[in-house]
This record gives C-alpha cells, sequence and structure tokens, in this order.
C-alpha cells in the first residue's frame, strides 16, 4: 500500500514535505508515495482524495480543526496516521487525536521544519538546514540577508499559482536533488511576476485602507481576490510592515469570505476567533498571523461583524 503526505502548499509545508520524505521515505519515493497539497481552509476537503488503504498518512503543516479531525479519525482504523504541525490553533485537537491513536508531533515552533528538526531529531546537513532556517523566514522569522533572499524567491514563486501541483513537485524533486531552488529558472521567473502581482496589490490596499481603532483595515470583491490569489497571505504581511500596524484584510470568494490577521500584538488568532464565534465559521493560525474561513454569508455582513469585534475588543480593553 501507498503512503500519503498531505501538506500545506505554501514555503514552509513544501519543505517539510522535502524533509519528511527525505529522512523517512526515501526508499518509496516516488514510486509508492503521493503527495497532495492543500490549503488549511480546504484540508478537509482534499482529504477525500485520501485512497481508502494507505500503510501511512502524514499530515504536515495543516492548522487543524474540526472537519480536518473528523475525517482522521476513521483511517486510523486502517492505517497509521501521523499529523506533524506548529499553528498554535491545533493544540486544541491534539489530546484528542492521540488518544484515538494518532502520532501527533505539535509545538510553538518557528515553522514545522524547524518542529521537525527539533522534536524528531533529524541529523540534517548543511544544505537542509539552509531550507529549514529558510521555512523559519517564510514564517516571519528575521534571517540574514541570503537566508531573506531565497526565502523570498522560494515563497513568492510558490505564491504564483500555489494550486500548481506539478511545479511544487518539481520543487520537492529539486530539493531531493540538492539543487540551489532559488537560481531555477522556473522557480526565479514564476517569483519575478509574483513580485509584480505583489506590488499592484499592496497599492490597492492602501487605497482601499480605512483605520479603525488599533487596526487597519481594507476590503477585496471576489474577483480581486480571483486575480491576486496566491499572494494574499504575503501581501497581508507586507501591508502590515509598509503602514506598522496590525491589518485585517476581508475577502470574497467563490462561496465564502476570509478575513485574515496580522498582529504585532500577537492578537491575530484572538481576534479571528471572536470572528468566527460571532459570524459562524472556522478559524485558524499564529498570534500573529491567523484567518477565519465563513461561508454563507455576504460580505456586507462581515464587514459588520469585523466592525463590530473591533470595538468590542477596544472596549474590553479600555475598561
Amino acid at each position: 500500500m501507498k503512503s500519503v503526505v498531505v501538506c500545506h502548499g505554501d514555503c514552509d509545508g513544501v519543505i517539510s514535505a522535502y524533509l519528511y520524505i527525505k529522512h523517512f521515505l526515501i526508499g518509496e519515493y516516488p514510486s509508492n508515495t503521493e503527495l497532495i497539497f492543500t490549503q488549511p481552509w480546504r484540508a478537509h476537503i482534499d482529504l477525500r482524495k485520501v485512497p481508502q488503504e494507505v500503510s501511512e498518512l502524514v499530515m504536515l503543516d495543516i492548522a487543524l480543526n474540526k472537519e480536518v479531525v473528523n475525517m482522521l479519525l476513521p483511517l486510523t482504523r486502517k492505517s497509521r496516521v501521523v499529523v506533524i504541525d506548529h499553528h498554535v490553533s491545533s493544540e486544541l485537537f491534539v489530546d484528542s487525536l492521540s488518544k484515538s491513536g494518532v502520532k501527533v508531533v505539535w509545538s510553538k515552533a518557528t515553522s514545522t521544519p524547524r518542529l521537525m528538526a527539533n522534536v524528531l531529531k533529524l541529523i540534517v546537513n548543511p544544505y537542509e538546514d539552509l531550507l529549514v532556517r529558510v521555512a523559519d523566514v517564510c514564517e516571519g522569522v528575521e534571517g540574514d540577508e541570503e537566508i531573506s533572499k531565497v526565502a523570498d524567491v522560494i515563497k513568492l514563486s510558490i505564491a504564483r499559482d500555489p494550486g500548481d501541483t506539478n511545479f511544487l513537485n518539481y520543487l520537492i524533486k529539486s530539493m531531493l536533488k540538492g539543487l540551489n531552488i532559488s537560481t531555477l529558472d522556473e522557480v526565479v521567473k514564476r517569483a519575478s511576476i509574483a513580485k509584480w502581482l505583489l506590488n499592484k496589490l499592496l497599492r490597492l490596499m492602501k487605497e482601499r485602507s480605512v483605520v479603525v481603532g488599533d487596526y487597519v483595515v481594507t476590503t477585496l470583491t471576489s474577483p480581486e481576490s480571483r486575480i491576486y490569489a496566491g499572494i494574499l497571505g504575503i501581501a497581508s504581511t507586507e501591508f502590515a510592515k509598509n503602514v506598522k500596524s496590525d491589518v485585517i484584510l476581508i475577502r470574497e470568494e467563490e462561496g465564502k469570505v476570509v478575513v485574515t490577521v496580522r498582529s504585532f500584538k500577537r492578537n491575530a488568532l484572538n481576534i479571528c476567533k471572536l470572528i468566527s464565534e460571532k459570524l459562524g465559521g472556522r478559524y485558524g493560525g499564529h498570534v500573529e498571523a491567523a484567518s477565519a474561513t465563513l461561508t454563507n454569508i455576504s460580505l456586507e455582513k462581515v464587514q459588520l461583524g469585523v466592525l463590530e469585534v473591533i470595538k468590542d475588543v477596544r472596549r474590553r480593553n479600555t475598561v
């Protein structure tokens, strides 16, 4: 039976998949290993792609929620299930998964590759160590100039089209060959296009922004979300740095509205939790960077709900 690796289709998710394959599945890859790339908000949907019988299912860098947990539990009857994740919001589900026989490796690490290196005690070579540091930078840790440049190129190349599984597989195969990822022609080309789109999006976000309490709030329509899909998370982080303030991005997508929060005050996860509780939806992430996904709701209702949450938080903080 095959091993299946499900990972977040971003910089540290791809590097996590590379490390897991290199250290635990190198004899089975690629002939007996299937890779599934996903995003946290749709992980429970993509888990339906997992065959009924697999020898091992590995979840890497996926922020857990009730839907994901409910999909994983039946799989434990026939397969070994491993979850490795560093998202703060996943802590809520660690005990229940562990009691159900899932091997859970979780901690508040800077990135999932860093968590793997530290907790699984991987013996990493200089190339692997560099990629672990790249993953840390992609997750917001300050790095030296060389590492930051590599991280930016890889992060942007993936963001150009995070749904392009052929490209994500290409990255992992290139890493397994020990290639300098940031200098590959295809990677550089994609990163250049993403950088151009990112600059356009940052200008648009600035034009749309309004200050509400301690937050700068900006909104994108559904067509705009489609145009800039993939770079929205990066744009939120860069926009927060540019305006030197906590940022809330509200964007409309097909059948849902996503609220992305970046917070220097480490309040992002709490804000997303409050929004999710008020408007009904899922949330996840970290204290500095988090998101809430709300379904079957209008953009206007979410905008009003977010404003009410900000006002409630400000009121409680001033009491």
